[in-house]
């Protein structure tokens, strides 16, 4: 797939025309703007199937549903709009790339919703070691969307 333009995958209200830094803390689930603000936090909901997380505005205002599934090799995650885990609201799939992974890089590929034979990803995640860094890439090409 060729990427000439930018396009939102959630939604245009999340994408900037610049970098934005932003501070995630993995232990309590929040994320912070450079001045300490709350952004984003993840909600776990208790008691469901598919272990469903979902991500909410500073506000509370449900973004996207986290439901990952059980019993996958790939350890599959489907992310839906708001809080919806209805197939017609999903917005992309999250996979590992491989069975194996290497403690120091962790790769995932991304399929959009309208990807449905999933031969080739939309993007590429590598996360590097210690959850520190990752950067996003279009595809399986070389071309980096997002650094985090």
């Amino acid at each position: 797939m060729a990427y000439h333009q930018s396009f939102p995958v959630i939604n245009r209200y999340y994408c900037a025309p610049n970098y934005v830094n932003l501070r995630i803390n993995t232990d309590n689930g929040f994320t912070y703007d450079i001045n300490g603000n709350p952004v984003f936090h993840i909600r776990d909901t208790l008691f469901t199937l598919h272990n469903r997380r979902v991500l909410c505005d500073s506000q509370g205002n449900p973004i996207v549903t986290l439901c990952k599934k059980n019993m996958t090799l790939h350890g599959r995650c489907q992310v839906f709009r708001g809080k919806s885990n209805d197939s017609s609201e999903l917005l992309f799939s999250v996979k590992r790339s491989s069975v194996i992974q290497d403690s120091e890089l962790i790769k995932l590929q991304v399929f959009l919703a309208g990807n449905k034979t999933e031969n080739v990803c939309d993007f590429r995640v590598d996360i590097y070691s210690g959850k520190s860094s990752c950067y996003v890439y279009a595809g399986e090409s070389l071309r980096i969307v997002s650094t985090v």
